[in-house]
């Protein structure tokens, strides 16, 4: 019996591609890393080739986020079972629901 996370992971790697599939693993992984708490004040916003773009809205959280760069970058790489993620970018702004939306390139940008 196959779980429904499974197959959702399968559909979506037929439709887009398993490195695009993978790094949506990534973003879906971000708030199980890094904890509720961080979450709460830091968001993916897009995946630029091999970085991952971080905004923070608290200046303490960018800064604890940029010391665990490392172990962050880890991971995230173990939940989406390849080595996604090279490096995360980190960016301060607001986080509220006006905040634009990243529209990174592809694999190559």
């Amino acid at each position: 019996m196959y779980a429904l996370r499974e197959l959702l992971a399968d559909a979506l790697a037929g439709l887009v591609g398993s490195h695009r599939a993978r790094q949506g693993g990534v973003l879906d992984a971000w708030s199980d890393v890094v904890g509720e708490a961080r979450a709460r004040h830091a968001r993916p916003i897009g995946i630029r080739g091999h970085t991952l773009v971080v905004a923070a809205d608290h200046p303490a959280v960018y800064y604890e986020l940029g010391l665990q760069r490392a172990s962050l970058i880890e991971a995230l790489n173990a939940r989406a079972g390849a080595k996604v993620i090279r490096e995360i970018q980190l960016t301060m702004r607001p986080l509220g629901a006006g905040a634009p939306a990243f529209r990174g390139g592809g694999e190559g940008t």
